[in-house]
């Protein structure tokens, strides 16, 4: 049996998420077509007759920080490398190399630790989406490599295999106390607590509805979740940083909120196999940034 930490690294918009989805073979991550849609490090726990190990999804690192956000989600990267024992770090083949790719490689070469290149959305690069060549230089700073889809899952239990196959044998304590922790609870997949959960849901719809209306100025806030017993209701804010970007989220005759709401109530009832009342409203607050 092997128990061991694993990070997932890359550039905004690489895939990570949806590859953790698809080695978790259900939804434990959000995903939005958008860069920055992951901001803190997520924790989820995977487990077969092998081993348990634990899957850190790390923010993309962001080339150019223009705000207290940005610089806060590049400053999670490292420090997860610096407690891993081992990385993936993820190119996205079916896009040119650059800067940001540069900045993750030259933090994993600070560190001493096993790490795999997976080549991700093979699906979607073809012909001239076809990126390849602009990474496979690298290789040779690599213990493994594998070409995969995590939107298609097509590869990876061919890379989960690779995982366990370099785990140090070796056992971190501190490792072994958070797989524990979460083995404990009653649904241990993701350290993430149900309020936390509930309002990445919300910003993932907000995310898809909005897509760039608005720059990247949005929170969610569960203020209240009390089970009713017929239903659950979830009183909760989306938060903005100035009176324009709150209409833009309401929306002409509040079209927009409405779809935000709708499809996050939907999904929520999906997974509590439950009813759902969703209160939401739209706060603005041209600090939240700093509160976070």
């Amino acid at each position: 049996m092997k128990y061991g930490k694993v990070a997932i690294v890359g550039r905004p918009n690489t895939g990570k998420s949806t590859l953790i989805n698809a080695i978790m073979n259900q939804k434990v991550s959000i995903t939005s077509p958008l860069p920055q849609t992951t901001r803190r490090a997520q924790t989820v726990l995977f487990s077969d007759d092998r081993g348990k190990i634990l899957f850190t999804d790390t923010p993309g690192l962001i080339g150019k920080v223009v705000d207290l956000m940005s610089k806060r989600v590049n400053e999670e990267i490292p420090r997860e490398l610096a407690k891993t024992d081992l990385v993936v770090a993820v190119v996205d083949i079916s896009r040119p190399k650059n800067e940001e790719e540069n900045k993750v490689l030259g933090l994993l070469r600070k560190i001493n630790t096993k790490k795999i290149l997976v080549y991700n959305k093979i699906d979607q690069a073809v012909g001239p989406a076809n990126h390849f060549p602009d990474y496979n230089y690298l290789e040779d700073e690599f213990d493994k490599t594998v070409m995969v889809s995590g939107l298609k899952s097509k590869n990876v239990k061919t890379l989960v295999n690779l995982i366990f196959e370099l785990l140090p044998q070796k056992e971190n304590r501190g490792v072994m106390k958070e797989i524990e922790a979460m083995s404990s609870e009653v649904r241990p997949l993701t350290a993430m607590g149900a309020r936390e959960y509930i309002s990445e849901i919300i910003r993932e719809k907000a995310y898809l509805f909005l897509r760039e209306e608005i720059p990247y100025t949005i929170n969610v806030k569960v203020k209240e979740v009390v089970d009713k017993k017929k239903l659950i209701y979830i009183k909760a804010e989306i938060i903005t940083s100035a009176d324009r970007y709150k209409k833009m989220i309401i929306g002409t005759g509040g079209k927009k909120i409405r779809e935000i709401g709708y499809n996050a109530r939907k999904e929520l009832e999906l997974m509590s196999a439950r009813k759902v009342f969703l209160d939401l409203t739209v706060v603005v607050d041209t600090h939240w940034m700093e509160g976070e």
